[in-house]
């Protein structure tokens, strides 16, 4: 590979850019321009490293033309859709633009970053705001499912005491049946707390070790 044909810092071989070059530089050059270059006619711009030799040429005796292409391609790489860019007009008011040019001033930007910084910010709010009601969403159901497990654990103690006192409602109601007409036999009150006692413990103990199970399977928030 000549000096020549060594590849130009400013000249892509991507997105055809050198081919987009080429064609630019045949529109613009004389029939005596063409010819004086050292390559024929055929191989001129029929590669990347042709483009850059003629290039270098053209720039001796036609630098003008050469600023020109660098700026025109400047301005290709800015319209074109691999750039991530594409052109836009819009109709804004006097106040609009006044205010759009004192933050791109405040701001050490021009207009078009300004705007740019705008709209993603614009963006990141509301990915923000979906985030939040996400969340929101996700604590509320967590709560209202915790709550319906509380409701499940004391309907479940509740059911238990229940179940003890429907036990001893029926032994009085045997001892009713068996002795109709008996008064039960007179007791001190410490000699009934002595029954009774054991009893309540029994009761206690079995509402405690519901309340204990549902709290084992109650979810909690981290």
């Amino acid at each position: 590979m000549s000096e020549n044909e060594k590849p130009l810092k400013w000249l892509r071989r991507q997105d055809d850019e050198w081919k987009w070059a080429a064609a630019y530089l045949r529109e613009r050059l004389s029939a005596k321009e063409m010819t004086s270059l050292s390559s024929d006619a055929l191989t001129q711009f029929s590669s990347y490293e042709n483009t850059a030799s003629s290039i270098r040429q053209i720039q001796e005796t036609r630098l003008d033309l050469i600023i020109k292409l660098q700026g025109a391609i400047r301005q290709r790489r800015y319209r074109s859709d691999s750039n991530g860019r594409k052109p836009r007009t819009f109709t804004l008011s006097k106040q609009t633009l006044s205010k759009l040019g004192s933050i791109a001033k405040r701001n050490d930007a021009d207009e078009t970053a300004v705007i740019t910084a705008l709209i993603e910010r614009e963006g990141l709010a509301a990915e923000a705001e979906r985030d939040y009601k996400k969340l929101l969403k996700e604590a509320i159901a967590q709560e209202q499912k915790i709550a319906s497990q509380v409701e499940a654990s004391l309907a479940a103690q509740r059911d238990e005491a229940l179940k003890h006192a429907e036990r001893f409602l029926k032994l009085l109601a045997q001892w009713e049946l068996m002795k109709p007409d008996e008064k039960p036999p007179a007791a001190s009150e410490e000699d009934i707390a002595k029954r009774v006692e054991p009893r309540m413990k029994e009761l206690q103990d079995a509402i405690a070790y519901v309340a204990f199970r549902g709290s084992v399977f109650t979810e909690r928030c981290p």
